[in-house]
């Protein structure tokens, strides 16, 4: 029990001599520095800034007398006051985070205002996760060859996302029947999903954003490829076509 509640100080955001004196006092309540120094294992030298910042904290009582004493909280306050410390930080680091996303947020970078970007990663969720954020980007349009399967978390909740924000998604996939009923969900939420099995794997962002997988998803390889294009007209225009070919041979789910 004693090693379970010095980390759990520790995971609070106590240092381990702080964490192990005060969980040696939660055992004895009331006790001189240097009974905490031998039994918590905190060296004599330390033990009186560990006892001196853990009071300043509120956390324990300096008792004055001969010999001067050191008594803990109850377990109850103190773990109260170290949640709300937590808390605080936490908030702390939220509202920093915001700030910092809204900086970066409002910047173009160079490469991403057109040409063509050829990526490479090792895990395939990698690649799910950057075209999910593509999705999130989007405003009014998501065009998809996709490939779904069960293996697609990150995808689907993208598109799930896109559909709340009322973005047009059409989509052409081979749907396997393990996804027969997600698949009508998708059709149930507003997306245009035709089943046809065209071999691709490409995504349209607004009309003028072209992600397209380069690499067999589907197969286990040591990396994958992909490539972006960025208002690139004829790519779109390319792929679009090659779309509307197959969505009129596709079948609706």
């Amino acid at each position: 029990m004693a090693a379970e509640s010095i980390e759990l100080l520790e995971q609070l955001g106590l240092t381990e001599y702080e964490a192990k004196t005060l969980s040696t006092l939660f055992r004895l309540k009331e006790t001189e520095a240097p009974e905490i120094s031998r039994l918590a294992q905190v060296p004599k030298t330390r033990v009186y800034d560990v006892l001196e910042r853990l009071t300043k904290r509120g956390l324990v009582i300096e008792i004055y007398g001969r010999p001067k004493k050191y008594r803990v909280m109850e377990p109850e306050t103190v773990f109260e006051e170290l949640i709300n410390g937590k808390k605080a930080e936490i908030k702390g680091l939220e509202e920093k985070a915001r700030i910092v996303k809204n900086l970066f947020g409002n910047v173009k970078l160079s490469e991403e205002e057109s040409g063509e970007k050829v990526m490479k990663v090792k895990d395939k969720n990698d690649f799910l996760r950057i075209l999910a954020q593509e999705i999130d980007s989007a405003k009014s349009e998501v065009v998809a060859f996709s490939k779904l399967d069960e293996n697609q978390a990150i995808l689907k909740e993208a598109l799930h996302n896109a559909l709340e924000r009322n973005v047009n998604v059409k989509m052409l996939s081979k749907v396997p029947k393990s996804l027969s009923a997600e698949a009508k969900l998708f059709s149930k939420n507003g997306m245009s999903l035709r089943d046809h099995d065209h071999g691709m794997n490409a995504y349209i962002i607004d009309g003028k954003k072209v992600i397209l997988a380069l690499s067999d998803f589907s197969k286990e390889k040591p990396e994958y490829h992909f490539t972006i294009w960025n208002n690139h007209k004829p790519m779109v225009n390319t792929i679009q076509k090659y779309f509307d070919h197959c969505w009129a041979q596709g079948k609706d789910v």
